[in-house]
């Protein structure tokens, strides 16, 4: 694993950069893919920032994501930096693909179960990558200003549940303080985070809540939404983020799980625990990723297959 200080002077040699995060693109991914976009720009580098899905409406205020590309860049001159995941196909199929055929790939992670992308890997088991970012940008001599805070705090604010998750510690606040002296309003980013959504969400989380059941004596909290509840409810792939972990906060739940078919045959599972069961090894069996607390994957199938499935995994871990 290459050091944090190794990838900084790489970051100063190198002057074309394509920068990726994971499928389903969540607030510490995008707010730390705009944050060393802004950076590198600032540089005078050329920067090529790359989502595979749409940015979350709940998202789309964030200072630079009219940079943001939706289709890959021509030449392999680029040198890529993926953030917020180590694994090629959790880039997107095509792009993944892609960043793999690259020969300098940097990867930025924080996840216990990472993955094997990259020729140079920097994983540091911590709150957020963007607190890997910050820590990068420092050593590059980079000032923060208020856009690149801004990307930063809504990253860690996303990614620590607005500072309630487990991983939440001293450096945490201590970074939320320096990206705060330089111009963030947290009042106004956890008003944008918490309380802006469309009422399609509510729909989609009345049929979520319709079909919730507890199981192994009310430690294992799931339930499903298919393609034609987003349709019915004209809802986006977004509006159903963290449904998963607001079953988690249910009494006695140790472990809760959302199957989401936003496409027919595309279904992705949010999965998440509170600490006793690590989630990411369950994710990891089908070929996802994540951290103890908060995993996910892809499924090709049938809704009512992968719910059997699922439901006996997760049972299994209270036999």
């Amino acid at each position: 694993m290459s050091s944090l200080h190794e990838i900084a002077n790489l970051l100063t040699e190198k002057d074309h950069f394509f920068l990726a995060t994971h499928v389903n693109p969540d607030g510490d991914g995008i707010g730390s893919l705009l944050a060393l976009t802004l950076a590198l720009k600032a540089q005078g580098k050329t920067v090529w920032p790359y989502l595979d899905d749409p940015i979350p409406d709940f998202l789309d205020w964030l200072p630079g994501k009219e940079l943001i590309r939706y289709e890959l860049p021509k030449g392999d001159h680029w040198t890529a930096i993926v953030l917020d995941c180590g694994e090629a196909s959790r880039v997107g199929d095509e792009s993944g693909a892609w960043v793999a055929g690259l020969s300098e790939v940097i990867v930025l992670d924080h996840h216990e179960i990472s993955g094997t992308l990259g020729t140079r890997r920097y994983v540091e088991i911590t709150f957020a990558t963007a607190a890997i970012v910050f820590k990068l940008l420092g050593l590059m001599g980079v000032s923060l200003d208020q856009e690149i805070a801004t990307n930063l705090y809504v990253a860690i604010f996303s990614d620590t549940g607005g500072f309630r998750y487990q991983q939440t510690n001293a450096e945490t606040f201590s970074m939320a303080r320096k990206l705060i002296e330089a111009g963030v309003n947290p009042a106004e980013v956890a008003q944008r985070l918490t309380e802006n959504f469309p009422l399609s969400r509510f729909c989609l989380l009345k049929q979520a809540l319709s079909r919730l059941e507890l199981k192994a004596s009310g430690r294992v909290a799931l339930s499903y939404l298919s393609n034609d509840d987003y349709l019915s409810c004209q809802a986006k792939k977004a509006d159903s983020d963290d449904f998963a972990t607001m079953f988690r906060t249910i009494r006695g739940v140790e472990v809760s799980a959302l199957i989401k078919e936003y496409q027919p045959g595309e279904v992705t599972v949010s999965l998440r625990s509170r600490g006793r069961i690590n989630v990411a090894e369950l994710a990891a069996r089908f070929g996802g990723g994540g951290h103890r607390f908060a995993a996910g994957f892809r499924f090709k199938g049938k809704i009512e297959d992968l719910y059997k499935l699922l439901a006996k995994e997760l049972e299994a871990f209270f036999l």
